[in-house]
């Protein structure tokens, strides 16, 4: 059984700067380079190091030649000390909010079209009812966009769920279902809008709006056609904007592939309209993703509780863990 008193007297024998300092250890080459970002001399890293090691009562690192690596004891606390560093971090950026009368900040990401379509009255809502709160709403490719969660420069991603995204330190909630994918076309342009019935030979004739390679619809698109002895459409462009390629649709004799609810954006103007071919290809569901290391910060706390409570999914049902 752990003794309690011995745990509370170490804990308080542990500095923050004992941390930072076994962090900076870890993830800089050199003690110098250590001495250099901490504004502090070489041998006081290794004094501070040592100290950090004697109260914990064992060695963090070791060295194999001229590298240093974690040992097996030092690999099952650095994590927990890099949790604790961030949390002490964003403590000082609360305490100066309140000191500002700010309320606190949130930075969102969203890596997906249909994720565009959902984050909008959400975010809306939402800063209606914490109007305190400064938003910063990101948009961008899914992997530049994951990579940025992942190094704090955000605070929550709305993707498309992908098998990246499973890591047990980051929290995951559904905010819509899969849906089905359609291709819409011009109502007046479009050579295809009068058939009364369409095949994959017709589409790939058409001039397209692809999406970028790499992402999930340029996927889902490739696959569709290859099912049918077919390459990609060859006549078209890239394009990744949602806006944009809205007003390729609008405009011209241009194709679309775009999730159901997407598309209804188009045909209720009664400016597109849904081809009649079924293509029995559906999209991910639409998550939010964050670290669950950040997730006790109060403005992602009220944002994720808001999701929860609010949020509506294209089948009426509610937002879900996962």
């Amino acid at each position: 059984m752990v003794n309690r008193k011995t745990v509370d007297m170490l804990a308080a024998r542990i500095k923050l700067r004992h941390l930072q300092i076994a962090l900076a250890v870890r993830d800089a080459p050199t003690a110098k380079e250590v001495a250099r970002h901490a504004n502090i001399s070489e041998s006081a890293v290794s004094k501070t190091l040592a100290e950090l090691e004697d109260r914990l009562g064992f060695k963090l690192f070791e060295r194999i030649g001229n590298a240093r690596r974690p040992t097996a004891m030092g690999a099952q606390v650095l994590p927990v000390m890099e949790a604790l560093v961030a949390r002490a971090r964003s403590m000082a950026e609360i305490v100066v909010d309140l000191r500002t009368g700010a309320q606190g900040s949130l930075r969102v990401g969203v890596a997906t079209d249909m994720g565009k379509l959902i984050l909008a009255p959400l975010i809306h809502a939402f800063n209606e009812a914490q109007p305190g709160i400064a938003l910063d709403v990101q948009t961008g490719g899914f992997q530049a966009m994951a990579e940025l969660l992942q190094q704090d420069g955000l605070d929550a991603l709305v993707c498309y769920d992908d098998s990246a995204l499973t890591a047990g330190e980051l929290g995951r909630l559904r905010l819509a279902p899969p849906q089905p994918l359609v291709i819409v076309a011009n109502a007046r342009l479009s050579p295809l809008a009068s058939r009364q019935r369409v095949t994959l030979e017709d589409l790939h004739g058409q001039p397209w709006c692809k999406p970028r390679p790499g992402t999930m619809m340029h996927a889902r698109l490739t696959d569709l056609f290859l099912k049918a002895d077919l390459n990609l459409p060859p006549r078209g462009i890239q394009v990744s904007d949602l806006l944009l390629t809205d007003e390729f649709v609008r405009s011209t004799d241009y194709l679309v592939m775009l999730p159901v609810a997407a598309a209804r954006r188009l045909t209720a103007s009664q400016d597109a309209i849904i081809l009649p071919i079924e293509l029995r290809v559906h999209n991910p569901p639409t998550i939010i993703v964050w670290q669950r290391a950040h997730e006790w910060r109060p403005s992602l706390v009220q944002f994720l509780d808001f999701c929860r409570g609010g949020a509506r999914g294209e089948d009426g049902g509610g937002a879900a863990m996962e």
